[in-house]
């Protein structure tokens, strides 16, 4: 009986991220423009935005001195804004992708 060889062996895991890298770097690397990688990093830009408002809503909603009512108005103002900011995030990333779906259609076409 023969030993299967330890180096052939990646966890399933390794594999599809491989795999998913290697398809992007196919994406980006894609000079005729054919194929969209927005569809495939949508994820990514709407989580590294949601990140960037939580933080800017916490640094609002806690910095600068001031009175009692500076830090309500800061207080209820944070939480709201940060709110308008995930909504308006989600319409434009599903905004993008609506134009990407059209003009793949309009392609095929």
């Amino acid at each position: 009986m023969s030993t299967p060889d330890p180096g052939s062996q990646q966890p399933k895991s390794f594999t599809e991220v491989k795999a998913t890298l290697g398809a992007l770097m196919d994406l980006l690397l894609d000079f005729s423009f054919k194929r969209y990688v927005t569809p495939h990093l949508i994820r990514l830009l709407y989580a590294l935005s949601l990140g960037a408002a939580v933080l800017a809503s916490l640094t609002w909603m806690f910095s600068g001195e001031g009175g009692v009512f500076s830090s309500l108005f800061r207080l209820v103002t944070g939480p709201l804004a940060f709110l308008l900011y995930m909504i308006s995030a989600r319409v434009t990333m599903e905004v993008v992708l609506a134009i990407i779906e059209i003009a793949e259609r309009m392609r095929q076409k």
